[in-house]
This record gives C-alpha cells, sequence and structure tokens, in this order.
C-alpha cells in the first residue's frame, strides 16, 4: 500500500511506503508530555486493560499549534537541551547524541520539534555561530547547500497544516528522505525495535510523528554510512562502491539499470 505525505496523515517511514509494525501495547495507559517552556508535546499510545482485556482506540494527538516558531530568532534561541535529549548548538554532531537510546526520543516525542531539527542542522553541516546568533553552512553537503543556504524547518514547527505555511517544510522533509538510500529505509526497525520501538499505529499518524520518524531514520542513516568522514572520503567511498556494484554486474551478466 502505499500513500504520500499530506497535511493530514501520511506514512511512517521511506519514500512513501507504510512500514507495517504490530501495535505499540504499554502496560498501563499512558499520557506523556515534554514542556521546555514554550512548546508542550504530548502523546498518546494504545493501551490494555488486564481486567477486561480490551485496547482503547489509538487515534491521533493533533499538537497545538506554534506560531511563535515563525520568528526567524526562534531557532537560534528557542531552548534545546534542557531536558533528556542530548543536543546543544555548539560544534558538529556528537557520538552522544546520536546513540539510540537519544534517537528513540524523537519518535516517542521526548523532545521538542526545534530539538529534533537542531540535531539534523548539524548533521548536515551547518554549525551555530554563537556571536552572531545564526546558522552558516560550513560543512552542508554540496548539493544541499545550493539548494538549501541556511537550515530549513524539516519538522513543520509552527504546526500550522496550510500549504501557504507548511509547504516549504514539506518539501524539505520529502529532500531528506529522497537522500535515504534504498539499503537504509529500515533504519527503524532494524536499529530501534530492540529498544523496544514498535511503530505507530496506522491511525495515530499525524505530520509531526511522520516526520520525525523520517528524521530520525536519517540520523540513523548518517550515522552508520556518514559520520566522522570528510566529503573527499565520502565520495571515494561513493566510488568505490559503485565499481564494486559494476563488477558484481559483470560477474552475473548483467548491466546497471537492468533491474529498473
Amino acid at each position: 500500500m502505499r500513500i504520500s505525505e499530506g497535511y493530514l496523515i501520511a506514512f511512517i517511514l521511506g519514500s512513501g511506503t507504510v512500514q507495517a509494525f504490530a501495535p505499540i501495547r504499554p502496560k498501563a495507559n499512558a499520557i506523556r508530555s515534554y514542556t521546555d517552556g514554550t512548546i508542550q508535546c504530548s502523546y498518546l499510545r494504545a493501551t490494555a486493560d488486564s481486567n477486561k482485556n480490551e485496547k482503547q482506540e489509538v487515534k491521533p494527538d493533533i499538537l497545538e499549534p506554534f506560531p511563535s516558531a515563525a520568528d526567524p530568532k526562534y531557532s537560534v534561541r528557542g531552548p534545546v537541551g534542557e531536558g533528556d535529549f542530548i543536543v546543544t548548538r555548539s560544534g558538529g554532531p556528537s557520538a552522544e547524541e546520536l546513540t539510540n537510546e537519544n534517537l528513540l526520543r524523537i519518535l516517542k516525542i521526548e523532545c521538542s520539534d526545534l530539538e529534533v531539527n537542531t540535531l539534523v542542522w548539524k548533521c548536515l553541516g551547518y554549525r551555530f555561530d554563537e556571536d552572531n546568533e545564526e546558522w552558516k553552512p560550513d560543512e552542508v553537503f554540496p548539493n544541499w547547500k545550493e539548494k538549501y543556504p541556511t537550515p530549513p524547518d524539516l519538522i513543520g514547527m509552527q504546526r500550522i497544516y496550510s500549504k501557504e505555511v507548511d509547504q516549504p517544510s514539506l518539501r524539505a522533509n520529502q529532500a531528506i528522505v529522497r537522500s535515504i538510500p534504498v539499503d537504509n529505509k529500515q533504519s527503524l526497525k532494524t536499529h530501534l525495535k530492540p529498544l523496544g520501538f514498535t511503530g505507530y499505529q496506522y491511525k495515530e499518524l499525524t505530520p509531526n510523528k511522520t516526520r520525525r520518524a523520517q528524521c530520525a531514520n536519517w540520523l540513523l542513516f548518517y550515522r552508520e554510512e556518514l559520520f566522522g568522514y570528510t566529503v573527499e572520503e565520502l565520495r571515494e567511498r561513493r566510488r568505490q562502491k559503485k565499481e564494486a556494484e559494476k563488477r558484481r554486474l559483470e560477474a552475473e551478466g548483467k548491466q546497471e539499470g537492468d533491474e529498473w
């Protein structure tokens, strides 16, 4: 089944493919919230009544609009790293920021939209200039830098899903999803399922949850394939990978493109 992300409901990960995960089943009713002083993020998960053996129906948890995120200064002054989620604006991404446990907090909505954006921006190569209070594309991947000289909102922090307001965030999120190779599309399942993440139910999907899942998936791809390498080193790795694939196809009597 395929659906494309819209403004009301969307897929969980990949380039349009719905991942069939089992429902999340906590032991008791759970509504958890995270408050950073300006934003409150809450989520409702499936529940089970041990006495009646009945599940409570899961519904999308629609977050309140947050128009203050439209302020250009919010991305450089809004609170980050004040809760359990590990992230700072300073420097490049750290191994501690990219642990499975930390990335799982993105999916459990235990961090703000700004904190998710901040971590992705750092991994994309944007660096924060504290003196001038601005993000600079010092180490951004060349193709991305050309399209996004300033870091885009990948989540939709205003949570206003009209086309006029939300389309730039939607397009930026779609662009980062397209950059994930096919071999890394299932990173959420590979790395976070052992920690208990079994996915979102279809009925509870919202643009916010969908984009968080896509950002977390991209961060896992980044950690596994790009973290710690220079652009030159990555280009060499890509060249070697293409040559190895070409040799494999030649050994099988195929040519590039045959399967497509």
